[in-house]
């Protein structure tokens, strides 16, 4: 790459990674009149100059990106911020003169019009994505490639050997250092989710889920939709908030770029702006509080094709599947399910509402998550989500069939009165009762004085009991009376 200077980035700013050189590559861009004694600014010169110090288009997203590359990362800028990198070199010159031609000139020739920018060579390093197999986190000081064998950090020097042919954005870099280490146990935020899980299936599907979306590769055999909600909204499909998913949202973005859309009462089919922003830097897609009536459908095609992005008063973007963000929802409420085509479309995590609006996360670990950390904190919090890439490298996606949820939407489609009498009296395998008897046992729990309707909810009812369990029923009428039993299904 054509004018590539190596440089080391600082190991323990506090400020974001920057990616302008200490020194410039040295190149007069202008000429001197000895006749009038004035300077003059050579736009073919200043090309040079800005192509000695590694400045590049990158067509990206339909428009050219003015970017300068050092050391593989590329910054992108605006005219004014070009505009600025030179008059920085040309003050170094102790000119005056210079330095007021430049002023007169150079507002033109960087910033009004644009065929010296227009001009610069195009940048022929690609951008980076993580491998199939192994994925980067960026941070300040180090870069940390991570595998299902484990990780390992290098300094920035190695970053060109490492991701040879490839670029990053500047974008993608965590705005903190790290040290590595293996504490995550230690995390908050890990025992915020075990907190938030019921057991070690439950736990491993969040932590396998965050893996998943951290991994900036996209396998069209795995291409899904992470849908987050929580037990207590799912069996009942009504808002029950609090649970802790805007916590995992901010805990990616913590270390992912991440887009964030307002989901309520949106219709994909036709509000067709609502990917407008993203950006090349995206890296996860979030449609905030979907409701109920959200076509989980019309994101097929996105989820597994190309993504049309559509921006006002402009011409569609197409951006390949390699290239688009993976997807997130988050919802209080059952999305439709309509067989093996929404199941392999969508991966669910859901947290078990130990958390709530009476007992927030703030109130156990008494400071306000990401906010009131201390660098301590950080660091057990990036170790954790180095952690759950591995663990994603290692088993995949885990799901998990919450016998909570089940038994809570068993809950809502019977009653309380209902589940303690097949526990207590008619559930037991092998055995006849009458069905009039458990309609009329279950009194104001049917809403109906009628025999014969009481008599037919009672018995949907012990229909959906015995799926729960997995019973056969058995029905024998005589004489217009109805008996009832259960026997076990073959497995």
């Amino acid at each position: 790459m054509k004018g590539n200077k190596k440089h080391s980035l600082p190991k323990k700013s506090k400020k974001k990674a920057s990616n302008n050189v200490s020194k410039f590559q040295e190149l007069k861009f202008w000429l001197f009149n000895s006749k009038n004694g004035k300077h003059i600014i050579d736009p073919a010169l200043l090309s040079d100059f800005l192509e000695k110090n590694n400045f590049y288009n990158v067509s990206y997203f339909g428009t050219r990106l003015i970017v300068k590359v050092d050391y593989n990362i590329a910054k992108i800028l605006k005219p004014q911020e070009v505009y600025n990198f030179v008059i920085e070199y040309v003050k170094q010159q102790k000119k005056n003169d210079l330095r007021s031609q430049f002023i007169k000139d150079g507002e033109a020739l960087l910033i009004s019009k644009k065929a010296i920018l227009g001009s610069l060579q195009e940048l022929t390093l690609k951008r980076f994505k993580d491998t199939k197999y192994s994925g980067i986190f960026f941070f300040k000081n180090i870069f940390v490639v991570i595998n299902k064998a484990g990780f390992k950090s290098y300094e920035y020097s190695k970053l060109s050997e490492v991701i040879k042919g490839y670029f990053i954005f500047e974008s993608q870099i965590i705005d903190n250092t790290f040290q590595p280490q293996n504490d995550y146990k230690k995390s908050q935020f890990y025992e915020f989710l075990k907190l938030s899980t019921n057991e070690k299936t439950h736990l491993k599907n969040v932590i396998t889920s965050l893996g998943y979306i951290l991994h900036r590769y996209k396998n069209p055999s795995v291409a899904k939709a992470i849908i987050l909600s929580d037990i207590l909204s799912q069996a009942t499909n009504t808002a029950s908030g609090r649970s802790g998913k805007g916590l995992m949202i901010k805990a990616l973005a913590e270390v992912l770029n991440v887009v964030e859309y307002n989901g309520k009462n949106l219709d994909l089919s036709k509000d067709k702006f609502v990917f407008q922003s993203i950006t090349p830097q995206t890296d996860l897609f979030v449609l905030q509080d979907v409701e109920q009536s959200f076509s989980f459908e019309a994101l097929f095609a996105v989820l597994t094709d190309k993504m049309n992005i559509e921006k006002k008063h402009q011409d569609k973007i197409t951006l390949d599947f390699e290239s688009s963000p993976k997807i997130a929802v988050t919802t209080n409420y059952t999305l439709s399910d309509k067989g093996g085509s929404y199941t392999d479309r969508k991966h669910v995590v859901l947290l078990n509402n130990h958390f709530n609006s009476t007992n927030k996360p703030e109130n156990h670990f008494k400071n306000l998550f990401f906010i009131e950390w201390d660098d301590k904190e950080y660091q057990r919090f990036y170790s954790f989500m180095i952690f759950c890439l591995k663990k994603y490298f290692k088993s995949g996606l885990i799901n998990y069939d919450s016998p909570e949820l089940r038994l809570q939407k068993l809950e809502v489609d019977t009653s309380k009165d209902f589940l303690k009498l097949m526990k207590s009296t008619y559930g037991k395998l092998n055995e006849n009762y009458l069905l009039k008897d458990i309609a009329k046992a279950l009194g104001d729990s049917i809403n109906s004085n009628n025999g014969s309707v009481r008599s037919r909810v009672a018995s949907g009812w012990i229909n959906i009991w015995a799926d729960f369990k997995g019973y056969n029923v058995e029905r024998l009428e005589s004489g217009g009376i109805v008996k009832f039993g259960f026997t076990k299904k073959k497995s």
